[in-house]
């Protein structure tokens, strides 16, 4: 059964036209969406189907200036990310997280934990975001698709716009 739009009136599916030629690696690349988490705009955010967890990393935490108060207890370890058996999560937070445009967007509060080390993306996203938004992943064609009010589809990139030592992170309006 294929997830619905429109409230069951059209099927998601991907076709020819989701299809780009210019993804060198089809399938072997990363998929890097630019959502609103916390009413702020993300440029670097990892989508990882193959991840349990949603990750935010130290920098972006700092980078949002978000008030340590919010930030949770939390006993999650995962592991397979960093050398050693695991790592322990330093805490978890409740977020906004917004994707599509201002006339046809997707908004669903998402549980993300802190991960004890940094990374060249702002967010990581995991299975736990695509079942909250009903999004399906196209890795061959950097695509997401979701329900919406007309049919959330996003087209990702292989490589971040901005290096690692720039924020890639802007308020809603600014430049």
């Amino acid at each position: 059964m294929h997830p619905r739009f429109n409230n069951g009136t059209k099927p998601i599916t991907f076709d020819h036209l989701d299809y780009s030629r210019s993804i060198q690696n089809a399938g072997w690349t990363a998929l890097i969406l630019d959502p609103i988490i916390d009413g702020l705009q993300f440029t670097q955010v990892l989508m990882d189907g193959g991840s349990d967890l949603n990750l935010l990393y130290p920098d972006t935490i700092r980078k949002l200036g978000i008030d340590p108060t919010k930030i949770h207890h939390s006993r999650t370890s995962f592991k397979g990310v960093t050398p050693g058996p695991y790592a322990k999560c330093t805490g978890s937070l409740l977020l906004e997280f917004v994707f599509g445009s201002p006339e046809n967007f997707r908004r669903e509060k998402l549980i993300f934990h802190v991960a004890p080390f940094k990374s060249g993306h702002q967010a990581l996203l995991g299975r736990e975001a695509f079942a909250h938004f009903n999004a399906i992943p196209y890795y061959a064609s950097l695509t997401l698709k979701m329900p919406g009010p007309r049919g959330i589809s996003l087209k990702g990139r292989s490589r971040p716009r901005t290096r690692l030592g720039e924020s890639g992170i802007n308020k809603l309006g600014a430049p």
